[in-house]
């Protein structure tokens, strides 16, 4: 057996349960695991463990990168258990894999195993007939929607069944995930459809179902102004959206937290959570589109056969179904936090209503906006099921290397302990949630960006919505696997499934460098008021700062990928993956355009933008923005192994910077307000130099090196902690000083490339502005900012790490500006547009792009 185990498992403390499941990805190392060789998971204990093996991302060698791993396990003895995957020793037993027996008829689609059957009906909404673990049950939802959608037409668009399998069984799946994807029609023809994605996977043998279900409003928004408040004509009124599991002749119950006994039911109970329950839960976030507060009456109602009964404080409620000796369990997944919600039970039936609004305040899903809501179904017998908590083994992770430099020496990096806060203390983001009831179904999940509070002196709540600027997702990720401590995991769950559902613009109806874009967080130094998540807010002052832009939608400058990426790779969760991807293709769009005349139009209007693609010379701006789409082509080369995203990065490189530029003189990197993000940049030029050597080193990897070194000369020689010269910053705060990690960061790296002499200097200018960052962040009143410790988590530790490092020179002297072959610009754009040139194309994003020309034409 391996001397590095790979992951542990630990389930929550309970006297009855037999079996742990669990799910967790888990990296592999370049050339150790091969698709074609079966694999087994054992305990250290020796017990083998049910497994089934889903490979998720590929090493260039077509070795496994990353691999999910889903399954179950004795739970006796697992608290001291550690758990190995491995290669057989010998030949796995060749079983002949159960296939799922499908057949179609005009309104049913019948699915079926030796242990496993499910109905779907076509011509309703969610509506199956279950049979698992030898119980009979069926599923289905309602709806109550108001205005166009109040009496809209259901359809079935696509399904998809998938199974799994245990190594070395009898061929029955170990799983089966089930995919049904709906579109409402709306009764007015110029509403595009709503759609509701439903995601249910099954595990046979253990008797537990989950189902997610996702609820898109895929209209675009009017945005009249650039801005993007409540009360759009194309918004979702929800009054209720439920799911009910249903069986004859059982009896219900209901159970408002895991400590408490299950209340049985004549007629019906009803949980009814209206809103956090929180010292805040009146909070202004909460106000609708006439800015008043949605939020009626603030009490959770618990009514149990007419009676009420005192009000529960943040239940964690399961709703059960008991016929011959057999429980079916419905458990909802995060339910106080995504009010306003329900519970309900009555004899045959229990019922989650994932929306459940007061009569006068109806739910406002807006154009783009998307939520998710998850719950687990078990069927309860002879041997009880638990879902254990996955943790992976820091060392196997940094043994790896598919995160680079993350390393158990960042745990004593002195910026740890402020890091440590944001799940300690009086101002941990879980004490920031409730600062302004950052809770509800749209705002749980997000981070309060309190940074935005500086200087406030109102009475009111300030309201400020974070949407994972510098990737706090991925910092959340980091924190965890370094210290398995379960509520950095709890943060990154709930912010991954917000920025995928609300920060992500979810249409393709809008312009094109918005469709599928990111939004901005909360414009500076002013409330949310009605733009929610949505940045700029028609009730916003205008000038609020200098260079206030006052309106607009997402833009490049606010792009990050890498947390979704690696939250894929840990989970698996599909929409994860497809949300790097999509972000990836829109900011290709900001950056490249969307190749049709109209954008060569705009391109040439916008040719003076600097934030924005030099279309003239074919020059990338050295900016975030610049940075962040090739983070963002990187991070979908990693979940691809498609080479077209690493060349597009080499390009864009070669396109943007080189390694002989005048630092001083063109580049003005003195002029610090209006270029400080050249780091951001250098630090995208490092991670592509990190993914690259392990693909094989060529010309583009040579020139990104050069290029890197002859920035790194540059600020061995002059660069210095921002706040040494406040009197150039238009705002000078410790943000500076957080932002000084990065070319800490950049220089350790680059030392890594050079030669030993050059290495020292680069080190010393790194030791000299880290001393300073350190002092100044520890002992400053700001350090608990969102912002900053977003930027803490995301940059830095990389000189704790390398600091022993010894530099492995690459040849350089070869390289030169002169050898690339750049751009031609003007004549290389319009020959690719006129090359893709089509009418009906055109005709579309025209439309798109003038909302009131596709009115008066629908």
């Amino acid at each position: 057996m391996q001397s590095q185990h790979h992951f542990s498992l630990r389930v929550p403390a309970s006297d009855k349960a037999d079996i742990a499941s669990f799910s967790i990805g888990i990296p592999m190392s370049q050339g150790a695991c091969f698709v074609h060789k079966p694999l087994q998971c054992k305990r250290s204990d020796d017990m083998a463990v049910d497994c089934a093996f889903t490979p998720l991302a590929w090493w260039p060698d077509h070795s496994i990168k990353w691999l999910l791993v889903q399954g179950h396990t004795a739970v006796s003895g697992i608290s001291d258990a550690q758990f190995y995957i491995e290669h057989m020793q010998t030949p796995a037993v060749t079983v002949n894999q159960e296939h799922v027996d499908s057949s179609e008829s005009p309104t049913l689609i019948s699915l079926s195993t030796r242990n496993w059957q499910c109905k779907i009906q076509t011509d309703s909404l969610l509506n199956c007939d279950i049979s698992v673990a030898g119980k009979h049950y069926s599923l289905s939802c309602q709806n109550t929607f108001r205005g166009v959608f109040s009496h809209s037409a259901c359809q079935l668009t696509h399904w998809h069944v998938e199974p799994k399998y245990y190594d070395q069984q009898d061929g029955a799946p170990a799983f089966i995930n089930l995919s049904l994807d709906y579109t409402l029609i709306p009764e007015q023809t110029d509403f595009a459809a709503v759609e509701l994605r439903a995601r249910l996977v099954f595990q046979p043998s253990t008797g537990i179902v989950t189902v997610t279900t996702s609820l898109t409003n895929t209209n675009p928004a009017e945005h009249n102004g650039g801005t993007w408040d409540l009360g759009e004509q194309r918004s979702l009124l929800i009054d209720s959206l439920a799911i009910s599991v249903s069986q004859q002749n059982a009896e219900a119950s209901l159970q408002v937290s895991p400590e408490q006994p299950f209340m049985a039911i004549s007629e019906q109970a009803l949980l009814w959570q209206r809103s956090s329950g929180g010292e805040n839960w009146n909070s202004p976030n909460h106000v609708n589109h006439n800015r008043t507060s949605s939020i009626v009456n603030g009490s959770t109602l618990l009514k149990v056969d007419d009676s009420e009964h005192a009000s529960p404080h943040r239940p964690v409620p399961s709703a059960r179904l008991s016929a011959d000796d057999t429980h079916i369990v419905m458990t909802p997944d995060r339910f106080w936090q995504n009010f306003p919600t329900a519970l309900t039970a009555e004899p045959g039936t229990i019922t989650w209503s994932l929306f459940q609004s007061e009569s006068e305040a109806p739910v406002e899903l807006q154009p783009g906006e998307q939520k998710t809501h998850s719950m687990t179904i078990q069927v309860e017998s002879a041997s009880a099921v638990v879902i254990a908590q996955a943790m992976l083994n820091p060392a196997w992770v940094s043994q790896c290397d598919v995160i680079p430099r993350l390393s158990a020496r960042l745990l004593d990096d002195p910026l740890q302990s402020v890091i440590n806060a944001g799940v300690e203390g009086p101002d941990s983001f879980f004490a920031k949630r409730e600062a302004i009831d950052e809770f509800g179904w749209r705002h749980f999940g997000d981070l309060y960006a309190d940074h935005e509070t500086a200087g406030y002196s109102g009475d009111t709540l300030f309201t400020s919505h974070y949407n994972n600027q510098y990737d706090p997702l991925f910092g959340f990720l980091k924190q965890w696997l370094l210290t398995g401590d379960q509520r950095w995991r709890e943060l990154a769950d709930d912010l991954a499934r917000h920025v995928i559902d609300i920060d992500i613009y979810h249409t393709d109806l809008d312009k094109p460098e918005y469709n599928r874009g990111l939004f901005w967080h909360t414009d500076h130094y002013l409330p949310a008021e009605t733009a929610t998540h949505r940045t700029y807010s028609k009730h916003h002052t205008g000038n609020a700062y200098q260079d206030h832009a006052g309106g607009g939608g997402p833009g490049g400058q606010h792009c990050y990928t890498t947390g979704l990426q690696l939250y894929y790779f840990l989970t698996g969760c599909q929409a994860a993956q497809q949300a790097v991807l999509g972000l990836t293709e829109w900011i290709s769009t900001v950056y490249e355009g969307d190749d049709t005349l109209f954008g060569l139009l705009l391109s040439y209007k916008n040719r003076y933008r600097i934030d924005l693609k030099d279309i003239a010379s074919g020059a990338y701006p050295l900016d975030r923005g610049t940075a962040n789409y090739m983070m963002a082509l990187l991070d979908s080369y990693e979940i691809t192994n498609d080479s077209q995203y690493i060349q597009r990065v080499a390009y864009i490189i070669k396109q943007t910077i080189a390694p002989d530029d005048d630092i001083a003189g063109t580049r003005d990197l003195a002029n610090v307000e209006n270029c400080w993000f050249y780091t951001v940049f250098l630090q995208a030029v490092c991670r592509y130099l990190d993914i690259q050597q392990h693909i094989g080193t060529n010309h583009d990897y040579q020139y990104a090196i050069a290029c890197l070194l002859h920035y790194a000369d540059w600020m061995a020689e002059n660069e210095y902690p921002y706040l040494e010269k406040p009197d150039i910053l238009e705002y000078p705060n410790q943000t500076w000083s957080a932002q000084d990690l990065r070319k800490i960061a950049v220089l350790c790296i680059a030392a890594t490339y050079t030669d030993a002499t050059r290495a020292v200097s680069y080190r010393a200018k790194a030791t000299e502005i880290k001393q300073y960052v350190v002092q100044a962040i520890t002992q400053s009143d700001e350090k608990h900012y969102t912002r900053i410790l977003a930027l803490l988590m995301q940059n830095y530790g990389i000189d704790t790490v390398e600091s022993n490092t010894q530099p492995n020179p690459v040849d350089v002297s070869a390289v030169s500006s002169t050898s690339i072959q750049r751009d031609q610009g003007w004549p290389d754009y319009v020959s690719h547009v006129v090359k893709k040139l089509s009418v009906k194309r055109e005709w579309q994003q025209l439309q798109k792009r003038i909302p009131a020309l596709r009115r008066k034409l629908q």
